[in-house]
């Protein structure tokens, strides 16, 4: 395992002021993301040259008000953490779904929009 890329993966998940390189940053991509009904699925591609594993993402559902001038009380938008544990060979994907628990609400007086990113993984290797 390499110290040093689990260290600036931590720090920048805790907010820490030290920022990983832009390359520990690319190591793992998410592609084909699909959003539906509060499930997220996509692939986790492993650009690195090593093994990686437990694949920490950040999944937030951020809440859209209809009317931004006059929104409601409360945001149902929420984050929530996934671990996808599989390990991913150098330049190999994995698929993934995560679902909303609870599932999120539906309602009309806005819309939900997905996003998923990697904050962190176990990087194997020399």
């Amino acid at each position: 395992m390499r110290a040093l890329r689990a260290v600036c993966l931590t720090m920048a998940v805790l907010g820490v002021a030290a920022a990983p390189s832009l390359a520990v940053a690319e190591a793992v991509v998410v592609r084909n993301l699909t959003v539906t009904d509060g499930t997220v699925s996509g692939d986790l591609v492993n650009t690195s040259p090593r093994l990686v594993r437990d694949v920490r993402l950040l999944i937030r559902h951020t809440w859209l008000w209809t009317s931004e001038q006059s929104p409601g009380e409360e945001s149902p938008g929420r984050a929530a953490y996934s671990t996808v544990r599989e390990d991913i060979p150098p330049g190999g994907s994995r698929s993934f779904t995560a679902r909303a628990n609870p599932p999120l609400p539906v309602r009309s007086d806005g819309r939900f929009e997905t996003s998923v990113e990697v904050v962190g993984f176990t990087e194997i290797g020399d």
